[in-house]
């Protein structure tokens, strides 16, 4: 991530891979991982909760589900600019015989779902707190 953001020096940007797209994916990793330390510190990591105790105090709680927001948007947009970013794209693997178009099909429902996946809980949330 902070090579990304030219911490180091500065980068090119290209069409194949920009520089955001860089700092994106490094956030999705490091909210990953403090997810897992704020878990860790509070005693809630072998458990099957969704996040840290209810004994942890409310800011690592918001700044928990902060960081959570962040990798499900993070994922999102990596998997939009996938599917529908500029350029030529090349996939491999078992997938691969449905050739670029496919691939960036597969991609956009990915980031669909992706997106949905924090539409449809803000909308129930939304519903609870104004019944």
């Amino acid at each position: 991530m902070l090579r990304a953001l030219g911490a180091f020096g500065p980068i090119a940007t290209t069409a194949d891979a920009p520089a955001w797209l860089g700092a994106v994916t490094g956030l999705v990793f490091f909210a990953g991982g403090s997810c897992v330390l704020l878990k860790a510190i509070y005693g809630a990591l072998d458990s099957n909760q969704g996040g840290p105790p209810p004994a942890a105090p409310a800011p690592v709680r918001l700044f928990y589900n902060i960081l959570s927001i962040g990798i499900v948007v993070g994922l999102g947009t990596l998997f939009s600019w996938v599917a529908f970013g500029p350029g030529e794209r090349h996939f491999s693997g078992s997938g691969a015989f449905l050739g670029p178009v496919g691939g960036r099909a597969m991609f956009g429902l990915g980031a669909i779902l992706t997106f949905l996946s924090l539409i449809w809980p803000a909308i129930r949330w939304w519903k609870r707190r104004n019944d």
